[in-house]
């Protein structure tokens, strides 16, 4: 008999039991625990070797914890390991026979009765006795001490989540009946928290106990606890007693159905996409944790604010996990706003839910109502297999009446992802405030054509107007874009053209500074309109000039490109060449400065070159002290850009000099003088040392590439301490600027400050996308949340680049900057 168990024991491990669970060593790691006579081991796979982990004499303490979802955790103390083993089972009895095995070798290893297993809050008399029989009501009161001894303490060993949201009844007081919902009444109410606070909660209670209600019931508030998002409804807790409540968050404007019908005259195109833009972001949190909600409709939609709604009602909601779909079993389904194979074979997937949100968005542009109201619910499928659709709404835009109708594709394939959907919607939404900024104009020059037509005429002027004025004549201020006056000089006033040199060839700095042209009408008669008609026709016509001029200005914007295009193969290999002159107008005493620009930038300036990426054309210039900083937000500052003259030189000539000025008589416009506007802003070439300004804006351009250069591989909890640190070079940098800004002259000081509050709004925009990519960590948006948020640091970095700028031509102008040495 010894010998055929021997022999068996070639073949098959009789002496020794195998256990599937985890490793929890700071990580999980599923393994199959050997539990036999040469003691405790773990292997990895099934034909790999076992590897021994604790011996039986070795073991001093065995401990099962509860987890949540039915699983276990075994702590094993072990004499002589710097820390216990600790083992993850699925299941509780697993985890006993576990603990009662090792108990078993552990006894027999150490001669001995005492046993390893440790059961808090029991003596050892209650260890080695049957527990009680159970009587189906629990008593807190029957928990046993040890005689004389009162360190023991009950420990709650439900799951966390249970703990979390499991409330008293007594803290809450039920108010008036909100409706009735598939299992029951919803009531208001009112909870009150531990700290005294009083928050209006909404109760969902169900009226049928038996057991399988009851899960289907609860399966709503299993689904909410997993979910935090801003334009979700939460959950506030659960009473799983009878009767079982579900208690969640309750917003004073109720749902957005009854919502959208009783202010349909107030609410805007612009709330109405905003309102389908946020339940279109709660979708793609909920697609990221792969659920289908299956009930997207604006019944399901509670309104927090006029300008927040929140989506709620899980009842339907289902994970659909490897299987990419959820197959229904019977239960009432909202028909009219279901997909084709949703109807057809009970198939849900995150296609038919961006079906349905497309049909939730049609309700809301068409002011709450049903869709299909015209038809039966066994009507609807034949009217979705001939292609047909719901119509366009009254007052939707085209551009989301053309998402909705993809959305509704019959192959679901062909469907756009919610990803896609959030960033057309937010184009549409950007559309929409765009237009109506326009119509509030029109209506503001509306208002002032009336406001003047009730005015007497005014007594006629005998001096005859010259082309184009400050303003028209009828009231009308049509501001023409910077770029456009600059682009062409045509559109400034000749009055106010001023040479940008003078015959001693320096730069005249003007007393004033460049404002802003209205468009005149000189072609039109001055004669004011003495009917709305008139008025009405003089506007039109105005309107007409305008849009002669802006395609008269595209024209000749195409042929400088081309001549541009030829200039700048004809200059390939010259230098260029900055040269300060000091002007007669300005109490300055700089000498002048001639310095080649390197192609390649020096290595304190590489940071900056990181961010200014548009290649340089080679070309001779003179530049002269600025007058005026032009920074735009989002592109690339130009320094010393105002009234600069250009002085172009012969690609063939032998030297990089400049040409003197031509005399007055001979002084012409050049044929087609090239535009910096083009360049970016070179950094004015002073002497840094001790530069506190440069220092920092150095120091924050390199804080942002590293930035860069680290998002990727870093987790979403770790970007903050990226943030901070563009944080606290920023804070160097406003630091360094207030601590020279009482030098500089007082007409410069507000461009400045106006700078420094940029600043601060794009730390706060870097902050806020921060957030939003930790929020979308685990959803399809995670790439696109990255890219918003390196496209805020790069604004941040390019408006600190601008600063630097706005410093140095602040000291020029104060006689504070020194030119760098050779």
């Amino acid at each position: 008999m010894v010998k055929f168990f021997e022999t068996l024991k070639d073949f098959a491990s009789y002496d020794e039991e195998v256990f599937p669970c985890e490793l929890v060593q700071g990580w999980s790691l599923s393994v199959e625990l050997v539990i036999g006579g040469r003691g405790i081991r773990q292997r990895t796979q099934k034909d790999s070797a076992a590897v021994f982990l604790a011996d039986f004499k070795q073991i001093k303490k065995i401990q099962c914890l509860p987890q949540a979802g039915g699983k276990a955790l075994l702590n094993l103390d072990i004499e002589g390991a710097r820390q216990r083993l600790s083992i993850n089972v699925a299941t509780v009895p697993i985890a006993e026979n576990m603990m009662d095995l090792i108990d078993g070798y552990c006894r027999l290893e150490n001669n001995t009765e005492n046993s390893v297993i440790y059961r808090p809050n029991k003596d050892a008399n209650a260890r080695n006795s049957l527990p009680e029989i159970p009587t189906g009501d629990r008593d807190t009161s029957s928990v046993r001490h040890s005689v004389g001894s009162d360190i023991y303490c009950e420990i709650d060993e439900r799951p966390k989540s249970v703990v979390k949201y499991g409330i008293d009844r007594k803290s809450i007081v039920l108010g008036r009946i909100l409706g009735e919902g598939f299992f029951g009444e919803v009531y208001d109410g009112v909870y009150k928290k531990e700290n005294g606070e009083r928050v209006n909660v909404a109760v969902k209670t169900c009226k049928d106990c038996s057991p399988d209600v009851m899960e289907k019931f609860m399966s709503e508030a299993v689904i909410m606890k997993k979910l935090d998002h801003q334009h979700i409804v939460k959950l506030i807790g659960i009473i799983e007693e009878n009767p079982v409540w579900i208690v969640m968050e309750l917003y004073q404007y109720g749902e957005l159905g009854n919502y959208l019908t009783q202010n349909q005259n107030k609410l805007t195109n612009i709330t109405l996409v905003l309102f389908s833009l946020q339940i279109c972001k709660a979708l793609v949190y909920l697609a990221g944790l792969n659920m289908v909600h299956r009930d997207i409709a604006v019944r399901n939609v509670l309104v927090a604010s006029p300008d927040c709604v929140k989506l709620g009602d899980f009842g339907l909601s289902r994970y659909i996990e490897d299987e990419e779909y959820y197959k229904a079993s019977v239960t009432r389904l909202p028909i009219k706003w279901m997909a084709p194979e949703s109807i057809n074979f009970r198939r849900f997937t995150t296609a038919s839910d961006v079906w349905m949100f497309a049909v939730c968005a049609w309700e809301i542009m068409s002011g709450g109502q049903q869709p299909f109201f015209w038809l039966e619910n066994r009507d609807v499928i034949n009217q979705l297999e001939q292609g047909i659709r719901l119509p366009k709404p009254e007052n939707c835009p085209p551009a989301l009446y053309s998402l909705m109708t993809r959305c509704w594709s019959y192959d679901p394939r062909e469907r756009p992802t919610f990803t896609e959907l959030v960033v057309k919607i937010s184009d549409v939404h950007k559309m929409e405030k765009e237009q109506e900024a326009e119509r509030e104009r029109d209506r503001a020059r509306s208002t002032k054509i009336f406001d003047k037509l009730s005015e007497p005429p005014p007594k006629p002027s005998r001096i005859k107007p010259v082309r184009f004025g400050n303003t028209l004549s009828i009231g009308l201020h049509i501001q023409l874009n910077e770029a456009l006056c600059a682009s062409s000089p045509d559109l400034a006033s000749p009055c106010d053209y001023q040479s940008p040199v003078d015959s001693m060839n320096t730069l005249a700095v003007p007393v004033r500074s460049p404002r802003r042209r209205s468009m005149g009408e000189g072609e039109f008669l001055r004669a004011e309109p003495n009917s709305m008609e008139d008025a009405q026709r003089l506007w039109q016509r105005e309107r007409q000039n305008m849009q002669d001029t802006l395609r008269m200005q595209k024209e000749q914007m195409m042929e400088d490109k081309k001549w541009l295009e030829k200039e700048e193969k004809l200059l390939v290999g010259n230098r260029a060449s900055l040269t300060f002159v000091k002007p007669p107008t300005v109490s300055l005493s700089l000498p002048a400065l001639e310095s080649d620009v390197a192609p390649q930038a020096t290595q304190s300036e590489a940071p900056l070159n990181n961010i200014n990426q548009l290649p340089q054309r080679p070309a001779s210039l003179k530049l002269n002290i600025p007058v005026k900083t032009v920074q735009k937000r989002g592109s690339t500052s130009v320094f010393y850009k105002m009234n600069l003259p250009v002085l172009l030189q012969d690609p063939m000539g032998p030297e990089d000099t400049v040409s003197p000025a031509p005399p007055e008589h001979e002084n012409a416009p050049p044929e087609k003088p090239p535009r910096l506007t083009a360049q970016p802003a070179p950094t004015a070439e002073l002497d840094r040392s001790d530069d506190k300004v440069y220092n920092s804006v150095m120091h924050l351009v390199k804080v942002v590439v590293q930035l860069k250069n680290d998002i990727t591989e870093l987790k979403t909890d770790q970007y903050i301490s990226l943030v901070k640190s563009v944080g606290l070079a920023l804070r160097d940098l406003i630091c360094s600027v207030d601590d020279i800004l009482p030098t500089l002259h007082e007409s410069v000081r507000t461009e400045i400050e106006g700078t420094q509050k940029l600043l601060n709004n794009d730390m706060a925009e870097l902050i806020s996308k921060m957030r939003l990519a930790q929020q979308n960590a685990i959803t399809s948006l995670k790439e696109e949340c990255k890219k918003q948020m390196l496209a805020a640091a790069h604004t941040l970095a390019m408006d600190s680049k601008n600063m630097l700028d706005a410093v140095d031509q602040a000291r020029v102008r104060a006689n504070l900057a020194k030119p760098a040495a050779d």
